[in-house]
């Protein structure tokens, strides 16, 4: 039976129970199905080459043994099997391949094989996150077939291409533009034309990114149509309604002399919303549409891991898509300082509330990863929520690890990437490193420190402003993400800051401490701008 079947047939508590039952489990009874799920897990591996080339240790026999025996594993460890796509290494067969950005790998993306089983689980929980986007309270939702969707999500081979095509054959759903249109055109081109299509014919549901939602929410003027007056074009084959509710908008927003804001034309039943910088908009995002997006987490090598509830404030983890692992701030810092440190984890059932972890997951169902550092950092916010009645932790994304810097979840920039870019414009830098930091309005940017080379004559001459602009001009060229920010959402992230030329050996010889070339900590950083003394042109003054 399809979900829309369902919906026509059952009992609303009976769909509940199904897609979002596991709510209502108990932390012993969630880690019991961790348990459980992980040790088929293994049980696949052992079968398959992949899987004993990680058992060298031996075959684990229960949790316990698959933590200690097992390795913490990066992409690194499955490349030679991924990258080629070799399905005679993996546990299951894989139905289809997605693709990611490797950031600072030896090939610009990595790959990540989907099973059946693993297609199935990743249905239910996107019609889960779907019910709760549309729920006010538990066992309530308001779901409707037919229903009219902007989709802004990145196409196929990216994970959130696959919505529309696992979707389809559960429920109907009008995608604006219709995937196939939107499969022909580019990411910006996309989401204009969806805009232009909600504002003409109205729409009950968006998934989208939520640095694009930001972007395009703040330029719905000219998305609909462009000025406070619209368009003949935009006003042809409108719906009566949505014509209505246009030119009611637009004269009130004429009268008070205010912008057009989508709360102005839409009345969502659901609003969801992904990305890395979700947490950053989501409330202006709840401001400008009437209703707070719902946040899902997830990933190309974990699937759709979690979800917010109806009360979208902290995410829960889907108990059947991954077994979940997580390292302590501590702990992965200490690896920082020592790269032979190996960091201890923690379950589910041993977090601390209020604590950064880096998450470490088993991807189940025949998935490839074992104990795989996926690179993403979360806060577990709570152990459990009474006002809810909920059992089990919730959690919100805090950032990428350390090493590496998410700008509004379009680029990931790490070390070897600004090295490549600052050889590649040929400025004499010296000495640098990179931290990510938030302008006023608590949106995120690359500051890139950097010591000109003294014995350079023409170093003199350059400001910080020609940096900027030259150094922005490599990244673009380089990066293809880096260049989306500028296109889609008007952004350009980098900011440029000057030390005097021998600061940072001067900070290290008097301190003893090693300046990271990405992601220092906000001390280093502080004490390194006092060293510099007064602000002047290039230093603290940005």
């Amino acid at each position: 039976m399809t979900f829309e079947e369902k919906l026509k047939q059952c009992p609303a508590a009976e769909i509940w129970q199904e897609y979002c039952g596991f709510l209502d489990l108990t932390l012993p009874e969630y880690m019991q199905i961790q348990n459980r799920l992980v040790m088929e897990q293994v049980s696949l591996m052992a079968a398959c080459p992949l899987g004993q080339r990680l058992f060298k240790n031996g075959v684990p026999r229960n949790v316990e043994e698959f933590r200690t025996l097992v390795p913490l594993t990066k992409f690194e460890d499955y490349a030679d099997v991924l990258l080629p796509q070799r399905e005679e290494m993996l546990p299951a067969k894989p139905v289809v391949w997605l693709h990611t950005t490797w950031e600072g790998g030896d090939f610009p993306s990595k790959r990540a094989p989907y099973t059946e089983s693993m297609l199935e689980a990743y249905t239910r929980n996107i019609l889960a996150a779907m019910i709760l986007s549309t729920s006010k309270g538990r066992g309530h939702f308001h779901v409707r077939p037919g229903a009219r969707v902007l989709y802004s999500l990145a196409p196929m081979p990216y994970a959130t291409g696959m919505f529309p095509d696992l979707i389809r054959p559960q429920i109907r759903l009008r995608f604006m533009p219709s995937v196939r249109e939107a499969r022909k055109m580019s990411f910006g081109q996309q989401t204009r034309l969806g805009y232009k299509l909600a504002v003409k014919h109205g729409m009950n549901l968006f998934f989208g990114m939520s640095s694009v939602l930001y972007g395009a929410t703040r330029n719905l003027d000219s998305l609909a149509g462009g000025g406070g007056g619209g368009s003949l074009s935009l006003l042809w084959g409108m719906s009566p309604r949505m014509l209505v509710r246009l030119l009611s908008a637009l004269y009130r927003c004429r009268r008070d002399g205010t912008h057009l804001r989508p709360r102005d034309l839409f009345k969502l039943d659901g609003f969801v919303c992904v990305g890395t910088d979700t947490a950053l908009y989501k409330n202006e995002l709840a401001e400008a549409w009437g209703i707070r997006p719902l946040e899902l987490a997830g990933g190309t090598e974990p699937s759709c891991m979690g979800t917010e509830t109806w009360s979208k404030n902290g995410l829960v983890f889907f108990p059947d898509a991954c077994f979940y692992e997580f390292i302590p701030e501590h702990e992965y810092l200490r690896e920082l300082e020592d790269p032979a440190y190996t960091p201890r984890t923690y379950l589910m059932d041993e977090l601390v509330a209020g604590q950064k972890y880096e998450l470490v997951i088993t991807v189940l169902k025949g998935g490839a990863f074992l104990r795989y550092r996926v690179g993403d950092i979360y806060r577990c916010l709570r152990l459990r929520n009474p006002e809810d009645k909920l059992d089990l932790p919730q959690f919100e994304y805090v950032d990428r690890i350390p090493t590496v810097i998410d700008i509004a979840g379009f680029t990931r920039i790490t070390k070897r990437e600004i090295e490549k870019v600052i050889t590649l414009s040929r400025l004499p830098i010296g000495h640098w490193f990179a931290v990510k930091e938030y302008d006023a309005d608590g949106h995120s940017y690359l500051d890139l420190y950097a010591e000109l080379d003294s014995d350079d004559p023409g170093a003199a001459s350059l400001s910080r402003q020609i940096l900027q602009e030259h150094l922005s001009i490599y990244f673009r060229s380089y990066d293809g993400d880096y260049k989306d920010l500028k296109r889609l959402l008007g952004m350009d992230p980098l900011r440029v800051t000057i030390l005097k030329s021998g600061t940072v050996d001067a900070y290290t010889a008097r301190t003893g401490r090693r300046v990271p070339p990405v992601g220092a900590p906000r001390e280093i950083v502080l004490d390194i701008l006092h060293m510099q003394g007064p602000a002047e042109e290039g230093g603290e003054d940005r």
